[in-house]
């Protein structure tokens, strides 16, 4: 009895779960491999990562719901001074006399940079200046015989900067103007005084015929009443006859002499208010013609003045010289061609960067940028930031990079309406908030020239509009061909 009660007894002690699962999984083991799946619990650790994914998933879509990201137009540039570099160039062809700067020396506006051999336009220069002065010398000579009057020669005022010989020589041509002239005027004087002389003595035989007329008239009417009572001879009626009518023809005759030399005095009259008027006529023609002269010689001294001093290239603004092309004296330089640059000094750095047509309409002054320097690595020494000043009102049409061509090819790019080869892009000033950048122990100087990437934050939109942006494209624009 004791022995069926041990047995039917509970033990005393709890065996452990572990021993009986692992019991479990022994027995298991033993059981055909359909009947172990179908026994096997699911294992718990494959529930906690199927709940991990589900709610990872769920937060995502919500995050993608509600969470939002910047957009960006990227552009590349390079680093300028917002007063742009200013390029030095000569005005013409020209020999190198001497060269006074060197790369990255500071100048002062106006400092000589090149200068150029200028005996050509000198020697251009000294001959007009030589020309106008002759000009200026004759310009005087004509006015003084124009506008002196008798005392021509005295109004004679030289140019204070004349050549003593080429004064004297114009005074004595004057004189001698001057004294033909008076010469000439004098001779048609004393013909017109002739002509009145002339004029005086036929004046005077007609007056005598005119009071003799008078006195033979009664004569003749006594000598004819005679005759006819053949008191008086014939003859002597005749002869007194004769008289008057001689003195009668002679009167007709003086009067013609006298219209004749009347005639003869005013063409002589005329005759010498011509040579007068002639003369100044031809003095104030001539005076015209070498003023006119003179202005166009003193013009193309203004011009030869200015090349002249285009021999000397000169510093535009302060600043420090760049980019020196020329190192040879004595070399040839040619129009416009690049001798040097001057960075200015006094200017902030800007970034002038060029913004993709497919950008250009969401880029608008004052949005925010960030630049990276190509030359420093900007995951290690950081970002540089900015904002937009302007962007350009058209494009610029460029040629295409190679690459990029490339990728056109292949289909990598968007379709465009842009030209075969080409690219249009506008240009952009971007402001800098620093000018230098920490590098490593050291502070560094940004300087003009350094490529730069731009991205300039254009707007935002929700993550999942991003994501489902390329299936509402395909959306839109498959399925419709004809």
């Amino acid at each position: 009895m004791k022995s069926a009660e041990a047995a039917t007894k509970p033990l005393g002690r709890v065996v452990p779960l572990r021993r009986v699962h692992d019991r479990r999984a022994e027995e298991l083991a033993f059981l055909p491999a359909a009947l172990e799946i179908v026994e096997t619990p699911p294992s718990p650790i494959r529930r906690a990562v199927g709940a991990t994914i589900i709610l990872l998933f769920c937060a995502a879509l919500a995050w993608a719901s509600w969470g939002t990201i910047d957009i960006v137009a990227s552009a590349t540039g390079k680093i300028v001074p917002s007063g742009r570099t200013k390029v030095v160039q000569p005005f013409e062809t020209g020999v190198v006399r001497s060269i006074r700067v060197q790369d990255g020396q500071t100048v002062r506006a106006g400092d000589v940079l090149i200068e150029l051999d200028p005996t050509v336009n000198a020697a251009e220069r000294d001959h007009l200046r030589s020309d106008l002065l002759a000009e200026q010398l004759n310009i005087a000579r004509l006015r003084a015989a124009l506008d002196g009057g008798e005392d021509a020669v005295a109004a004679f005022a030289p140019p204070a900067n004349a050549d003593p010989a080429l004064v004297s020589t114009q005074r004595q041509l004057l004189l001698s103007q001057v004294t033909e002239h008076r010469a000439k005027v004098a001779a048609l004087a004393r013909q017109q005084a002739q002509k009145e002389a002339e004029q005086g003595t036929i004046a005077a035989t007609i007056h005598k015929l005119e009071t003799m007329i008078p006195v033979i008239q009664p004569r003749v009417d006594i000598r004819k009443i005679l005759m006819d009572r053949e008191l008086g001879s014939k003859l002597t009626y005749f002869e007194t006859l004769q008289l008057l009518v001689e003195q009668q023809e002679e009167l007709t005759v003086q009067r013609s002499h006298l219209r004749e030399a009347e005639a003869a005095a005013a063409a002589m009259r005329e005759t010498r208010g011509q040579a007068v008027a002639e003369y100044r006529r031809t003095l104030s023609d001539e005076l015209a013609k070498a003023e006119q002269k003179a202005n166009g010689i003193a013009q193309d001294l203004i011009k030869a003045e200015q090349k002249t001093r285009l021999q000397l290239l000169t510093a535009p603004v302060d600043g420090v010289v760049q980019q020196l092309a020329v190192h040879t004296v004595g070399g040839v330089v040619t129009p416009a061609q690049s001798l040097l640059v001057v960075v200015p000094s006094d200017s902030r750095l800007e970034i002038e960067a060029m913004v993709s047509n497919r950008d250009i309409g969401f880029v608008n002054a004052g949005q925010a940028a960030e630049i990276k320097v190509d030359t420093f690595n900007f995951t290690r020494y950081g970002l540089l930031h900015g904002q937009v000043l302007s962007v350009s009102q058209d494009a610029i049409i460029r040629d295409r990079p190679q690459d990029r061509s490339n990728d056109r090819a292949t289909g990598t790019q968007n379709d465009t309406s842009e030209p075969k080869g080409q690219e249009l892009n506008y240009s952009a000033r971007i402001s800098l908030d620093r000018a230098q950048m920490q590098i490593d122990d050291r502070m560094v100087n940004l300087s003009p020239g350094m490529a730069v990437t731009v991205e300039i934050k254009t707007g935002s939109r929700m993550i999942l509009s991003y994501l489902l942006s390329p299936l509402l494209r395909y959306r839109q624009e498959t399925l419709r061909e004809r």
